[in-house]
């Protein structure tokens, strides 16, 4: 069967676009006001974007009339013809500037419970709560608030289990990985994914699927400093800094390959103030790398090649808008499908008769 010739068009998508953009698209939106009024929109999409640029991610906001999909794949797009100059140095999270620090396995931790900018604990109600009290905030500074991570003390004791770690560090931006999938491929996949894709497969798990309820040990969002061998001068430089949202979440106590018994723990990861998301990262983590959940991979969220590929919101997004293109061809062929089975199961109906 011949596939039928699709022309034109062109019009009629020029004026679709127009369409859009004049009735969708706010050209008078502000940047700045995007950034302010919807940070943790902005926050979101950078992080599935994976481009840290508050500003690219206002525009691509706007861009989609507030379509976060959308807006991943504009920042998305945008990134892949940026040229890449290096590496940046690995960042350790203790070094932390903290905004928010709270940890719901331990009452007392170093630095105290620091609640942050956070609705956590207000009334979902759509009445006006803010500030009513005239809490003056203004004085508040992260710059001397750097601490440990709150389950260091458990390190230090053995109680823990520590991760081995990657030979060779993948990146799935450059070559897509094959299996058996490394957990610096995992880690990045997840710390892009979409994030109501991985609060689904963190949700079967914390529902029972995979028997996995894990304490919050220490969640944390504050700034950090990005440092960079300058590939002229050789020397490390700070490049600047960037908001980020930092998770360890601890399993069940469990005997490992080698006879020990730990507290396996999971990690997340993620751009921008979106704790939400590296929660589900960490418990997600805790699943793939937990020894009796990778060792039974018919749980949802215990399978790698179950998770690498379908928390992306960009290739999810496109997978099913696709078939919104042209597929006369593939229903053609459905509808004889159909018909010569209609006509098979008549003819045998008759002859039943």
């Amino acid at each position: 069967m011949g596939f039928v010739a699709i022309k034109g068009g062109e019009d009629a998508i020029k004026h679709s676009l127009a369409f859009f953009e004049k009735n969708f698209v706010c050209s008078d939106a502000n940047e700045s006001v995007i950034i302010e009024s919807m940070r943790l929109g902005v926050d979101r999409v950078m992080s599935e974007g994976s481009l840290y640029s508050k500003k690219l991610a206002a525009k691509s906001l706007i861009k989609s009339s507030g379509d976060t999909f959308n807006a991943a794949f504009f920042l998305r797009a945008h990134r892949s013809s940026c040229q890449r100059i290096g590496e940046a140095k690995t960042i350790d999270i203790n070094n932390m500037r903290i905004v928010r620090r709270i940890s719901a396995a331990f009452k007392d931790i170093e630095g105290g419970q620091i609640l942050g900018p956070s609705n956590d604990y207000q009334i979902k109600l759509l009445n006006s709560v803010i500030n009513q009290d005239n809490i003056d905030i203004s004085n508040y500074d992260c710059s001397d608030k750097k601490m440990p991570s709150a389950l260091d003390l458990l390190r230090q004791m053995g109680f823990i289990k520590n991760q081995p770690k990657d030979s060779k560090i993948d990146d799935i931006t450059r070559v897509f990985p094959n299996p058996p999938y490394s957990r610096s491929a995992m880690m990045q996949a997840m710390s892009r994914g979409e994030s109501g894709s991985m609060l689904g497969f963190a949700y079967t798990s914390m529902r029972g699927y995979g028997d996995i309820h894990p304490t919050i040990g220490d969640l944390r969002l504050g700034n950090i400093e990005v440092k960079f061998i300058h590939p002229l001068t050789k020397k490390e430089v700070i490049i600047g800094e960037i908001d980020v949202s930092a998770v360890e979440s601890v399993g069940e106590v469990e005997k490992q390959y080698d006879g020990s018994v730990k507290l396996n723990t999971g990690f997340g990861f993620c751009f921008g103030f979106n704790e939400t998301k590296a929660i589900c990262m960490s418990i997600l983590d805790l699943n793939l790398y937990a020894v009796k959940h990778r060792e039974n991979e018919t749980h949802f969220a215990s399978n790698c090649e179950m998770i690498l590929h379908h928390i992306d919101g960009v290739d999810s997004m496109g997978f099913a808008n696709h078939y919104k293109l042209p597929h006369y061809v593939t229903f053609q062929a459905i509808l004889q499908v159909f018909e010569k089975a209609k006509e098979f199961t008549e003819k045998n109906e008759r002859k039943m008769a």
